[in-house]
């Protein structure tokens, strides 16, 4: 209707109008406000405090027509001219300007709503009477003001809706009105405004509002919208049934949804008839029935025709939503659009104070960055893979797929869901976008966990972690993937536990660069989500805490963040984008839902909704985003705003750093233990192609356990970027349904759909006229670092077989402006006994020898790794002075022909066992225990046999006394074996031969050189 008619409606009603209020009104917002204003006796206070409220009060076509331009409109980023249109903005003011009229709604409709909502409608002046005072008595008597049941009127919910919080930002949430809080000046306020629109207009007008305004889920305006949406009819051909359906979703319309709740089979998808309907089940079917049981209280039904609607089989059809890209508009492109506003980019008119509502009804012709086509080949294209890894048994009915431009920071893809209209199977829910869902990454977080150990700990690829698996942490076992049977690289490089995601390396990690400074440098990579005692889906802050576990994926982080990540991580550390324009707020001022009642339980709602949307966020984080809007234009086509073509950048964390993190992520030969390099997009190596040509990259995979084992799995990652792309891949199912990991299944199919998907983006890029598809990053490689020889004692068997240890040195990238420290020790020894020299060892004894330091974390598993594989580690024992092993009575060079007891001593301190062996050669392969022991033996006592009949006859055999306590002492002599037909004696009998380098009675031990 025309504004001039509207504005001739309003002063005829106002010229008919008594002044002032009801006495007995201003009476009973008096008695609402007495618990507050105890003072407030007077009756001219209280005229005043009525009369304060209602001055504020606007007509509600007035109020309609202060802000009703149009509706706005997104498009991709081929903008209004030659784009695609992805769909407009929530606005239900567009409902309230053109209603359908009452005659036009079922009288079913009509009464359900009535007796659901408030049974005194026809009768009351807009309040609910019984409603209020149970309320007041919650919030006076009972002192839990904002934490009742609350009292509310058709009248009051229209206010609410209309005056107190206007804009809608989700339809299906049921706490879309907590913009405002429950304070006791917006409930005068909504009482007072709910009085004045009663004696302003009929009751049949305001209930004709309420009925166009009320969401009743999947973003169903008005019951016209939801009746011709679920049943595919006008409103006013509803029957009792469908209509005590539609009344009750209000309530709760996620829990109340009539798509969600239908018969289901054996495989929990909704069974569905020839026309693709779903039958009506579950808690929607519950709370349709009560409300025909509350029809019939009130009268507005029988119990015949109640008992009938309960026996119809309601069907609801599958979805059919109008937007192209809800997820993206709803949760990217508005909200940017709304804190653009608050910024000032978007100048509202005057008389509308509330971005929000202005940018909802503006008429904007918004021109985002979304490729339209590419999204769609990207959906469909996880359609097609995870059909595939449901035919390999992965047990995943979900994917998401987000793409970030890394040099202008623009996402271009962004795929939530493979069908976002299919919202029957739970473990689908297209409603849900995974990608600013909070999920926990699994191995895909660890590039930031290394990128920490390179930048604060001053360390290279090939520095070493002692790769203790498992690693017993607090009851938990810290194990390595690997399917080669292994379980340890002994030390192992950064550069090999990265490109193997072995768990080990990067708890190690993260333990040694620190877990705050591991969330302070995936901040600076563009995570927002991450902070000590912050819980980012605002239930619990307090329970929220980190150890080094997020090393393996403990973290709770967004798919469109790690995008952000890889994107920050192909530009060495620079982020690229736009100001965010966030509000920040300090982590005190957070409420939580778990936890808090009342008002600060609204508060809680309020922040955790506009966290997930990006309007605010905790201090530290980011202050540039990803570019989602590049041109808004007002409905007549003028240019109000266009994102500069120089983007906001920052250089977040030294280049040269994450030069070192892209050389392991980039290089196929460093995933030696796993995955291994690819030869094309069909395979598991997971290099890429396009067009045949191997596109250069980084990647990550991830696992995310599940709650109760670790061997269980709820969600598979694939990260990684190109110059041209930054992607992020999630594999899994919406309610949180286990996938089946156990033989890659899921995470098969998220390496296929990451790789087939860059190949094909980049071959999107190729057709467009992109000529460098294949483009390296030599280009940017940051001035300060070079590969250099590099001392590093790793272990890893690309480096071996021949281990030098602390003598070893490789090629490895290094930062030039950084001094690495050597990760070996320097000890002085006593070569009688390989313990540390003291002032009692003579000169000629002392040696200075290089050991492997021990990890400062857990140094017990390392010991027990050192003794395994022979790698040399300082002693703690200082020498007495003595020899700590001797063979007494057997030298170099001796030939042995009968059984010979070996005699000796043992003197090592805290010893744990010894063993005298025997093996054929002067370096044998293979060894034979002739005797043992676990305490010392003194004064040249029996140490085991040696049995000549046993043995080759002409041979050359070596003996070797060793202790196996993780020292390293052994010594060792070499004789000859002639077998005679002398008797055996006990003491043998030797042929001499003498040697210089062996004093007679005694061997010097020898300690392994590193």
């Amino acid at each position: 209707m025309s504004s001039l008619i509207v504005r001739r409606r309003l002063q005829e009603r106002r010229a008919h109008r008594s002044s002032g209020a009801a006495p007995w009104l201003v009476a009973l917002v008096g008695l609402f406000a007495f618990g507050a204003i105890m003072a407030a006796a007077a009756a001219g206070a209280l005229f005043g405090m009525y009369n304060s409220y209602a001055h504020d009060y606007v007509p509600i076509e007035e109020k309609l027509l202060q802000r009703a331009v149009g509706l706005t409109t997104i498009y991709d980023r081929g903008g209004p001219d030659s784009g695609v249109e992805l769909g407009s903005l929530t606005n239900p003011d567009a409902q309230l300007l053109e209603p359908v009229p009452l005659e036009a709604i079922s009288p079913f409709m009509v009464n359900a709503t009535i007796s659901t909502e408030d049974n005194s409608f026809w009768d009351n002046p807009g309040i609910n009477f019984t409603g209020l005072a149970r309320a007041a008595y919650e919030n006076y008597v009972k002192n839990e003001f904002g934490g009742g049941t609350g009292g509310s009127s058709i009248t009051q919910q229209l206010i609410k809706n209309v005056y107190i919080c206007p804009s809608i930002t989700n339809s299906d949430d049921p706490t879309r009105c907590v913009t405002a809080e429950r304070t006791l000046d917006r409930k005068l306020r909504e009482i007072v405004y709910a009085v004045e629109l009663t004696r302003d207009y009929t009751k049949e007008e305001i209930l004709t509002w309420y009925l166009n305004q009320i969401s009743y889920a999947d973003r169903y305006i008005g019951v016209e919208a939801a009746s011709q949406g679920y049943f595919r009819k006008a409103a006013k051909d509803l029957t009792l049934g469908e209509a005590a359906l539609l009344a009750g979703v209000p309530q709760f319309p996620t829990q109340y949804h009539p798509r969600y709740n239908c018969v289901r089979g054996d495989d929990e998808k909704c069974l569905l008839d020839a026309l693709g309907r779903s039958t009506l089940a579950g808690e929607a079917k519950v709370r349709q029935e009560a409300v025909l049981d509350l029809m019939v209280i009130h009268g507005r039904a029988t119990a015949e025709e109640a008992a009938a609607a309960k026996l119809e089989e309601i069907k609801v059809f599958a979805a059919s939503n109008p937007l192209k890209a809800e997820a993206w508009i709803d949760n990217q492109v508005e909200p940017r659009l709304v804190r653009m506003c608050k910024a000032g980019l978007l100048p509202m008119p005057k008389g509308v104070e509330e971005c929000t509502a202005w940018v909802h009804s503006a008429g904007y012709q918004v021109t985002s960055t979304l490729d339209w086509e590419a999204t769609e080949a990207a959906r469909v294209l996880s359609q097609t893979k995870i059909a595939e890894g449901q035919a390999a048994g992965c047990n995943c009915f979900n994917a998401a797929i987000v793409t970030i431009e890394p040099t202008t920071g623009e996402i271009i893809v962004y795929s939530p869901n493979v069908d976002p209209t299919y919202r029957s199977d739970e473990r689908v829910a297209g409603n849900i976008d995974q990608l600013s869902e909070i999920n926990q990454p699994g191995s895909s977080f660890k590039p930031a966990v290394y990128l920490n150990w390179f930048d604060t700990q001053n360390k290279a690829p090939m520095s070493f972690f002692w790769d203790t698996s498992p690693l017993a942490v607090e009851g938990t076992e810290i194990t390595n993937p690997r399917n080669d049977g292994k379980v340890s690289e002994g030390l192992i490089s950064a550069r090999a536990a990265l490109g193997g995601s072995q768990n080990v390396g990067a708890f190690r990690a993260a333990q040694e660069g620190g877990v705050d400074n591991v969330i302070e440098t995936a901040k600076k990579l563009g995570i927002t989500t991450l902070e000590q005692h912050f819980d980012p889906t605002f239930g619990n802050h307090q329970a929220v805490t980190y150890g080094a576990s997020i090393a393996t994926g403990g973290a709770n982080i967004r798919a469109v963040d790690m995008a952000y990540m890889d994107a920050t991580i192909a530009n060495m550390g620079k982020m690229i984008g736009t100001k965010s324009y966030a509000e920040y707020v300090p982590l005190k001022d957070l409420k939580n839902t778990a936890t808090d009642i009342g008002a600060d339980y609204d508060t809680a709602v309020r922040q955790a909704i506009e966290f997930q949307r990006g309007n605010i966020r905790i201090p530290g984080t980011r202050e540039i985003d990803p570019v989602v809007v590049l041109e808004v234009r007002d409905k007549d086509g003028g240019l109000v705003y266009r994102e500069p073509d120089k983007r906001e950048s920052k250089q977040t964390i030294d280049a040269g750093s994450v030069w070192l993190l892209h050389s392991i992520m980039s290089d196929c030969t460093a995933r030696f233990i796993i995955w291994g390099c690819g030869g094309s997009n069909n395979d598991l190596g997971l290099d890429f192609y396009s067009g045949g040509v191997k596109i250069p990259s980084g990647v990550k995979t991830g696992t995310q356990q599940g709650p109760l084992k670790a061997s269980d799995t709820l969600e598979t990652w694939m990260t990684g970027y190109s110059r041209h792309a930054a992607t992020a891949v999630w594999v899994g199912n919406a309610n949180n349904e286990l996938v089946n990991d156990r033989s890659f299944a899921s995470a098969n199919a998220t390496v296929r759909l990451w790789k087939t998907w860059m190949g094909t983006y980049h071959e999107l890029l190729a057709s467009r006229g992109v000529t460098d598809i294949a483009q390296g990053f030599d280009g940017i490689r940051p001035g300060n670092v070079a590969q250099r020889s590099f001392e590093s004692a790793a272990t890893d068997r690309t480096v071996g077989p021949d281990f030098k240890y602390c003598e070893q040195t490789v090629t490895s990238w290094v930062r030039t402006d950084v001094k690495y420290d050597s990760q070996c020790e320097e000890k002085e020894i006593d070569t009688r006994n390989g313990f540390l020299a003291t002032a009692e060892t003579p000169a000629q004894f002392k040696e200075m020898k290089k050991f492997v330091k021990l990890p400062g974390f857990k140094p017990e598993p390392a010991k027990e790794l050192a003794k395994e594989r022979g790698i040399p580690i300082a002693l703690i024992d200082k020498s007495t002075g003595q020899v700590a092993l001797s063979i007494a009575n057997l030298q170099t060079g001796r030939t042995i022909s009968t059984t010979f007891q070996v005699t000796g001593t043992v003197n090592v301190p805290s010893v744990k066992n010894w063993k005298l062996e025997i093996g054929e050669t002067a370096a044998p392969t293979e060894w034979k225990t002739i005797g043992s022991g676990s305490t010392n033996v003194t004064a040249e006592g029996p140490l085991g046999v040696i049995e000549p009949r046993d043995l080759k006859d002409n041979a050359v055999y070596t003996v070797r006394l060793s202790t196996d306590d993780g020292k390293g002492l052994k010594l060792s002599v070499v004789i000859n074996i002639k077998r005679t037909n002398v008797p055996n004696n006990p003491f043998g009998s030797v042929t001499p031969t003498p040697n210089p380098n062996f004093p007679v009675g005694t061997v010097t031990p020898q300690v392994p050189r590193p």
